[in-house]
C-alpha cells in the first residue's frame, strides 16, 4: 500500500482520498474511567499522536475526515461531514467538504453513491443543498442501515437534523436502506459494526492482496485502538461498542489491514503495531 501527504492512498488497485471537513477543539473528551479501571495514562497517546489532543488537559481536538473510494469505476463517498455550519456540538465548526473534494480534483457528479456509516449529525449534513431541496450529489444512491433509519426516525421528536438531512433523501427516493452487510464493489464490502449506533457500519477494502478498513466511529480516538475496553459515552450501546471495537482490531491485525479512522488527525490512517504489549495507532 501507498500513501503520502497529498491525502491519498492506494490500497491494490482502489484510490481512497481523505476529504477532511475540519477539526474542532472540544472542552473534554468522550473516554472514561469506570469504577475499578486505571486511570488513562494520556503521555504515549499523546506522544504517538500530539494532533489527537489541544491542551495539557488532554481535550479532544476531533478531527471529521469523509472518504473518496474509486473502485471498479464505482466512486462512493463515505459519510458527509457537519456540512455549511455552525455545528454547535463541534464548537460552531464550519464544514469544508467542498473544498476538499475541490483540492483533490472530484467533482460532487461524478460520486454515484454516498455510504452512510451511520446517521449522527456529523457525518450526514452535507447530503441536501437545502435552498433548494435537492440531494447535494445528483448523481448518487444514498446508503444507509435500516435499524439506523429505524431508530433515529422513530424518537419522538425526530431529531432535527434527520429532518433537515436524511428524511428528505427518502422522500426524493434517493435513500436505499440495508439489511446488512452489502457488497459495493468485488472489492469494496459495507460491513455491520453496531455499538455507536444500532446500524453503524464499516468499509471493508480487499483489492490486489492488499486491505484497510473504514471505521466510522468505532474508534473516535487513537486511545481506543490502545484502550479498547475503555467505554465511550457516545456510544448508544457501551457493551456492544467494546465488543465491535476488541473484534475489529483483531481483524485488522490478523488480516494485516490499514486502519482508516474518520476523526483521527488527517489523512486519517495509519496501521495498527505492537509495543510495550499493546496496541498502537502509527499514523502514516
Amino acid at each position: 500500500m501507498t500513501s503520502s501527504r497529498s491525502l491519498r492512498l492506494q490500497v491494490g488497485n482502489v484510490e481512497v482520498w481523505s476529504l477532511p471537513d475540519g477539526y474542532a477543539d472540544l472542552a473534554g473528551h468522550g473516554a472514561t474511567a469506570e469504577p475499578g479501571e486505571p486511570p488513562i495514562d494520556w503521555a504515549p497517546i499523546v506522544s504517538r499522536n500530539p494532533n489527537a489532543v489541544h491542551d495539557a488537559e488532554h481535550h479532544w481536538r476531533i478531527h471529521n475526515n469523509n472518504y473518496l473510494v474509486r473502485s471498479q469505476d464505482r466512486t462512493i463517498l463515505v459519510d458527509l461531514g457537519v456540512g455549511v455550519g455552525p455545528y454547535p456540538r463541534y464548537r460552531n465548526m464550519y464544514g469544508r467538504l467542498p473544498e476538499a473534494m475541490q483540492n483533490a480534483g472530484r467533482a460532487f457528479e461524478e460520486v454515484d453513491t454516498v455510504f452512510f456509516t451511520h446517521s449522527h449529525p456529523d457525518h450526514v449534513a452535507w447530503s441536501m443543498v437545502e435552498e433548494e431541496d435537492r440531494p447535494r450529489f445528483t448523481n448518487a444512491r444514498y446508503l444507509l442501515h435500516e435499524k439506523d433509519w429505524a431508530e433515529f426516525t422513530g424518537r419522538d421528536p425526530v431529531p432535527r437534523y434527520i429532518d433537515r438531512f436524511v428524511r428528505p433523501l427518502h422522500t426524493l427516493g434517493v435513500l436505499d436502506l440495508l439489511p446488512g452487510e452489502t457488497r459495493l464493489t468485488d472489492e469494496v464490502t459495507a460491513i455491520e459494526a453496531p455499538g455507536h449506533t444500532p446500524g453503524h457500519m464499516a468499509v471493508i477494502i480487499a483489492s490486489a492482496g492488499e486491505c484497510a478498513v473504514i471505521s466510522g466511529d468505532v474508534f473516535n480516538h487513537p486511545l481506543f485502538v490502545t484502550e479498547p475496553w475503555r467505554t465511550f459515552g457516545a456510544d448508544l450501546d457501551h457493551a456492544q461498542g467494546i465488543e465491535t471495537r476488541n473484534a475489529l482490531l483483531d481483524r485488522i491485525e490478523a488480516d494485516g489491514m490499514r486502519l482508516i479512522a474518520e476523526h483521527f488527525p488527517e489523512p486519517g490512517w495509519g496501521n495498527v503495531v505492537r509495543a510495550e504489549g499493546k496496541r498502537w495507532f502509527q499514523a502514516l
